[in-house]
């Protein structure tokens, strides 16, 4: 099971408390995934696997969002350093600014320096100020200006997207970043210097002459930039290298911008390039993100995934923008995301909405198809289709992307609607179809399921998880042999004489217990709530004896294991006395066994 849960960081209880008061898990949990409710708690689809149905429980009673299919989640500290990819410090801190809790300067002492947190704090600093120098230097530099304007960026998108202006110059924003107070190495580190070679002096500016894209992560914050050229002959885009900050697979530019608009749509609309995204805004389409420096990766629609339902591709119109098309279905269509396609009478959304914001607004908002509809529709128009060269072209095109589909209806539905529209006996084409997937042998990628009984807690843990739920069944837990971890026995103990009316919080609150086992019992009583929810008292007695009777076996055997390791060991070094102490209890374990076995 994957816990987040820091050891190494003290800080008051009531601040976490005081966080967890204001910031209940859903309302954290729906600003990344769609909530859906299932009585008391909420289900969503678990942004941290490729999940086709929703597995992400979320419990407001018990503060907990979890996934049983690949066990990941926790309280709202782990929820957040798992999605975030972010330590402990960071994750507290995140969160303590959302609920408007103040942390003590003590509270982050830690017991040994964390590597990192400071470095990557710096880096934010230095983006962010290279992001201030950069919007300066747009309204003062003429040219630039008139560019952006010329492109149809209003004065309200520039500041919206703190879109800005890198100088034509090698070093001017690096001896910029140096008298704001920031070292070499955290400029070269955040990605805005380069330099050539270990030993060399000279550091230069990563952009020049571009106009500057920030790239925000989902929270707002800079962690990167993009530089559209403004010269002749470099290269068109230059983006930020990774960094330790910025991982161009795991970025959409526009996302923050683009969040609410999705959430209230359950759409997104992908499209290529800074520009193409900045336009969309002016033309009322806000539901709009790009990739930034890279092709759409499984990262990436993971992300989108979190948001939408929907995907409706708006790439570019050429060739490339074709193929990109392709392989984004590839990935998309995987993910089960209703893919969707649009096509413009221009070379790109920013060329469009220049020239009629109006119409690209129309159409990518009540005009879009179902991508695999336009693929057909695009393969119509082939002069040949109709002649063995033209057909032989419409299979290599449309089976790889019919292959391609998640489900078998859907395949069925295609082939036929593909064999009426090109004028093909459609048990013809799925034969063709059938033979095209056979030498291909296409490999096709699927859930693993876990077994039914294969659950991810010991019996013990399950007895005590099943007597929280049954709480008439809780003096069974007295049938349990002591348990050797000594904190789980302070929860057994606990349960085992708590009243009916305490739930899981309020018998774990008093106990001492490690919290990353503390969060455990957690998910634990979330998992059996979700499993075992509507048993009898009679069954549920029978169930919780048969777990207990289980892991007294699985404790006995275990004890036995190590009993003769120890005895063995003293024999060998001659301890007569502790040898004979060993044996008595290895023979009173030997009469344990025997009961378990018979019970």
């Amino acid at each position: 099971m994957l816990f987040f849960i820091s050891k190494v960081y003290s800080l008051p209880v009531d601040a976490k408390d005081e966080i967890k008061l204001r910031l209940p898990i859903d309302q954290l949990v729906s600003q990344y995934c769609q909530l859906k409710r299932k009585g008391k708690s909420f289900v969503a689809l678990c942004p941290f696997h490729n999940d086709s149905k929703p597995s992400l429980l979320v419990s407001p009673d018990k503060g907990i969002a979890y996934c049983f299919a690949c066990q990941s989640g926790g309280d709202i500290f782990s929820f957040v350093q798992k999605i975030e990819g972010i330590d402990f410090p960071s994750a507290l801190r995140m969160l303590a600014e959302k609920a408007g809790v103040e942390l003590p300067k003590e509270g982050m002492r830690q017991t040994k320096p964390a590597v990192s947190k400071d470095e990557r704090e710096r880096f934010r600093e230095c983006l962010d100020s290279a992001s201030r120098f950069f919007a300066s230097k747009l309204q003062s530099t003429p040219n630039a200006k008139d560019y952006v304007l010329k492109r149809g960026v209003t004065a309200e998108l520039l500041e919206k997207f703190a879109i800005g202006y890198a100088p034509d110059s090698f070093s001017e924003t690096y001896e910029h970043l140096l008298k704001a107070g920031f070292s070499r190495a955290e400029i070269v580190g955040s990605g805005l210097g380069v330099q050539k070679e270990l030993e060399q002096e000279r550091i230069y500016d990563r952009f020049r002459h571009r106009i500057q894209f920030p790239i925000t992560d989902a929270q707002g914050v800079i962690i990167g930039f993009g530089g559209r050229t403004m010269g002749e002959n470099d290269a068109k885009y230059v983006n930020s290298p990774e960094t330790i900050l910025y991982n161009k697979s795991a970025v959409l530019f526009g996302l923050f911008h683009a969040r609410d608009a999705i959430r209230k749509s359950h759409r997104v609309v992908l499209v290529e390039g800074y520009f193409d995204a900045v336009a969309s805004h002016k033309a009322g389409v806000e539901n709009v993100v790009a990739v930034s420096g890279t092709a759409l990766t499984e990262e990436h629609v993971k992300i989108l995934k979190r948001y939408a339902d929907e995907v409706v591709l708006c790439l570019d119109q050429d060739n490339a923008g074709q193929l990109a098309a392709g392989r984004a279905f590839e990935l998309l269509s995987k993910a089960q995301l209703r893919i969707l396609s649009v096509s413009l009478p221009a070379k790109d959304p920013d060329e469009l909405v220049q020239r009629d914001p109006g119409l690209f607004r129309t159409i990518v908002q009540e005009q879009a198809i179902p991508y695999l509809d336009s693929v057909i529709g695009r393969l119509k128009l082939l002069p040949d289709r109709t002649e063995p060269a033209g057909k032989r072209r419409i299979a290599e095109t449309l089976f790889p992307l019919l292959a391609m589909l998640p489900t078998s209806v859907e395949l069925r539905a295609y082939l036929d609607k593909a064999a009426q529209e090109f004028g093909v006996v459609a048990s013809e084409f799925a034969q063709d179809f059938r033979a095209f997937a056979h030498v291909s042998a296409l490999p096709r990628t699927l859930e693993a399921k876990a077994a039914l009984g294969d659950a991810p807690f010991s019996s013990a843990e399950l007895s005590i998880g099943l007597a929280l739920l049954y709480p008439t069944c809780r003096p069974l837990l007295r049938e349990l042999i002591p348990l050797s971890s000594p904190h789980l026995e302070a929860v057994r103990f606990a349960a085992s004489s708590a009243a009916p009316e305490l739930g899981i919080i309020e018998i774990l609150v008093p106990l001492t217990i490690d919290p990353v086992l503390r969060e455990r019992m957690q998910v634990l009583a979330l998992y059996c709530e979700e499993n075992f929810p509507s048993w009898s008292d009679i069954v549920a007695q029978r169930e919780i004896r048969k777990m207990c009777s289980a892991a007294n076996r699985e404790l006995v055997v275990s004890r036995q294991v190590q009993l003769i390791a120890e005895l063995k060991e003293a024999r060998k070094n001659g301890r007569a006395d502790e040898e004979a102490k060993l044996l008595t209890q290895y023979q009173q374990l030997v009469k344990l066994t025997q009961m378990a076995k018979s019970s």
